[in-house]
């Protein structure tokens, strides 16, 4: 009988991002930017040069983009570049608080109109 030689590399309490959050975590932002539908698909296909199947995949949930694709999905959505940067541990950028900024104001100039 053989052994057992291999080590825990992850303890429980430090365990970090896994596949499955990541993929969930893309899945998400891309929904939020173009849905789900069939139109989706082709578009998102041709734009990262990804086979339907792969795309179809990232929208479910069952695996998340990874290299060149995720690179070409973060230039294109922001919801996308937000969410690397949640995982990340970022937090907010410049580019998340620009439209609460924005939003702030407009409340503001109709709570001031009276």
């Amino acid at each position: 009988m053989l052994r057992e030689t291999r080590k825990k590399l992850r303890s429980e309490q430090n365990r970090g991002l896994t596949s499955t959050e990541y993929a969930v975590a893309i899945e998400l932002a891309l929904k939020r930017e173009i849905g789900k539908s069939r139109h989706a698909v082709k578009s998102l296909a041709r734009m990262t040069h990804a086979s339907e199947r792969t795309v179809q995949n990232w929208l479910s949930g069952t695996r998340g983009p990874s290299g060149v694709h995720l690179i070409l999905l973060a230039q294109n959505f922001a919801s996308v570049r937000s969410t690397i940067n949640r995982l990340a541990g970022q937090g907010m950028q410049q580019a998340d608080i620009e439209p609460a900024v924005r939003l702030l104001y407009e409340v503001i100039s109709l709570l001031t109109v009276q």
